[in-house]
């Protein structure tokens, strides 16, 4: 064959060869990926990856994008009202992936006509949200119309898909969320109705809590022989060890009564005129379950009880420990409790932690200089942050172990409340929290149609550092019904005697005016403060045993006894308040 002709063969077979070359590289890449067919298909569909329809797939099969975590709002409606910012969260979640075909699932072409349930080993692929690791990944498997109804496969979706892992680890991590919960709940479910894909796990109801390990008993020994003497010297109790006389309830009342007297002496006994706080009228429903008040305190009263546990609950563990976080740098402390209902309280501490302080008094300088951050700056101190990660983490391990997010309830006194009232805005979670002062970041309506509650006492001055209550002014920032820049999050039961406010009011007009008069109120300020804001005065006025109690010889119990509110659980206490008179709009 001559040479050229040879020459002109062999530049059509390269020519020939170069096209086909090019056909693959376009071709074969539309049948590498699959994903889960629409609704009414009973297979995969193998599909483009940078092809619409590729990315609505993997929309379908991906978990639903999470709503705002404030409660009710647009993202940019919860805004501190000064000029401090969240700081960095180490666990933020997964958000909108890019444009790239990343967010999916690899598959072997040959593979795509396969059972749908059957997904092969690759390794796990990180998913970043923001530029920051989340940590794992969310299980990445062709899940069958069977196993994800209609009613949960979401419409569209921010998060990255990625190959599935059958580690209980990556499923933990998985679950972790970036916004709101309570409109999350059923999340949980289908990702672990995903998950059963990979590993035959399905969880339909709470796990029984689990006992603590031997390791675990013996950290907290300790701790609980602490408690036995203290109780032994009346300084704490509990409904098995009622308090015992130990000769400073008469000193307390001495000392309160004297000053009651010099109150009257200087003239802050008149009656003076004060401006009327807006009520809340509550027709809701009241047969949704919930812990009882009764509960929620004795778990807020638990956290200043070293080895001290609520009545009733046991520890919410995992591993054998009870998930707790103790911060030395914040001053967040927090642990778990599980009813004998099946709910999990997170019972944030209180300032200075009562008894731990024998073990932790160092923690108690970042807990003030939170509160101090809290009251004279309008920023949200690290803390508060603090125990908003940990609630993250609660709900990602309660929903493990078969909880929902409507499962899962937040409590605290005096700092403890703050921090709930806190995650209760940022997360939309139910609970109660006691002697709260208002917070500095802000919603729409402030929460009043929330299901938290805020429960302050007459007297008290921690619940009147807020502008939606009037009586601290003008050592607080005005007061504005229903509002102003440090309001609290919820609706507001107030329980006492209303005339014990009476002095506060009338001391606190003297803030400002000379030395002698700012130095009455802040003597005013701080001895009403331990006389009407500890945990045992407000077990008193909600007829509550107290389990455990703590210096329950200290402060003054005076006006009514709201016979049975201990029993009630959050919708019925909205509505007995409701018809008491004793709600007030946030």
């Amino acid at each position: 064959m001559p040479v050229e002709e040879r020459r002109k063969i062999r530049s059509l077979s390269c020519g020939i060869a170069a096209t086909a070359v090019s056909i693959a590289l376009v071709v074969v890449p539309g049948h590498g990926v699959a994903f889960a067919d629409p609704t009414g298909s009973g297979s995969a569909t193998a599909t483009s990856a940078a092809s619409t329809s590729g990315d609505d797939s993997a929309e379908r099969s991906g978990p639903k994008k999470p709503p705002s975590r404030k409660s009710g709002a647009d993202p940019d409606t919860t805004t501190p009202s000064g000029g401090g910012s969240e700081p960095p969260r180490d666990d933020d979640d997964v958000a909108a992936p890019s444009d790239s075909s990343s967010g999916v699932v690899v598959v072997d072409p040959d593979d795509t006509e396969a059972d749908p349930t059957e997904v092969d080993g690759a390794d796990p692929t990180e998913v970043e949200a923001d530029g920051s690791d989340v940590g794992s990944v969310v299980p990445g498997s062709v899940v069958p119309d069977s196993v994800v109804p209609d009613s949960v496969v979401p419409e569209n979706t921010d998060a990255t898909v990625a190959a599935p892992e059958t580690s209980v680890q990556s499923v933990v991590s998985s679950l972790v969320p970036a916004k709101p919960y309570r409109a999350y709940a059923d999340e949980a479910t289908s990702a672990l109705a995903a998950v059963s894909t990979v590993a035959p796990v399905e969880i339909t109801t709470p796990s029984p809590p689990q006992p603590l390990s031997p390791i675990a008993q013996l950290l907290e020994l300790p701790g609980r022989l602490i408690n036995a003497v203290l109780q032994a010297l009346g300084f704490t109790a509990s409904a098995s060890h009622p308090p015992v006389p130990n000769g400073l309830g008469p000193i307390n009342d001495l000392i309160f009564g004297a000053f009651r007297e010099l109150e009257r002496l200087i003239g802050l006994h008149r009656p003076v005129v004060v401006p009327e706080v807006p009520t809340l009228t509550y027709d809701g429903p009241t047969s949704s379950l919930s812990p009882t008040v009764a509960q929620f305190l004795n778990a807020s009263a638990a956290a200043y009880v070293l080895g001290g546990t609520p009545g009733g609950l046991v520890p919410f563990t995992v591993n054998g420990f009870q998930l707790s976080k103790t911060n030395l740098f914040t001053g967040m402390v927090a642990k778990t409790w599980v009813t004998p209902e099946g709910q999990v309280i997170i019972a944030y501490q209180g300032t200075t932690g009562g008894s731990h302080l024998l073990f932790n008094p160092l923690i108690t300088i970042s807990q003030i200089l939170a509160d101090i951050q809290v009251i004279f700056t309008r920023t949200t101190p690290p803390a508060f942050y603090d125990a908003l990660r940990f609630a993250d983490r609660v709900l990602v391990e309660a929903a493990l172990q078969g909880y929902t997010a409507d499962n899962v309830f937040v409590t605290g006194h005096s700092l403890g409340g703050w921090e709930a009232q806190f995650v209760a805005q940022q997360l939309g979670l139910a609970g109660i929290g006691f002697e709260a002062p208002g917070i500095n970041t802000r919603t729409p309506g402030n929460g009043a149609d929330s299901l938290f509650v805020n429960i302050g006492t007459y007297g008290s001055t921690a619940p009147y550092m807020a502008t939606d209550l009037p009586g601290l002014q003008p050592f607080m920032p005005a007061y504005v019904p229903g509002g102003g820049s440090k309001p609290h999050y919820g609706p507001i039961v107030m329980i006492g005697d209303p005339a014990a406010m009476t002095p506060l009011y009338n001391a606190s007009a003297l803030w400002g005016k000379g030395l002698i008069g700012s130095a009455i109120f802040m003597v005013d300020f701080l001895v009403n403060f331990f006389q009407y804001h500890l945990p045992g005065v407000q077990a008193y006025h909600l007829d509550v045993v107290p389990d455990p109690g703590m210096v329950l010889f200290l402060g003054t119990s005076r006006g009514p006894v709201h016979t049975g509110y201990g029993e009630l659980t959050i919708q019925q206490l909205l509505k007995t308040a409701s018809d008491d008179g004793i709600l007030f709009r946030p």
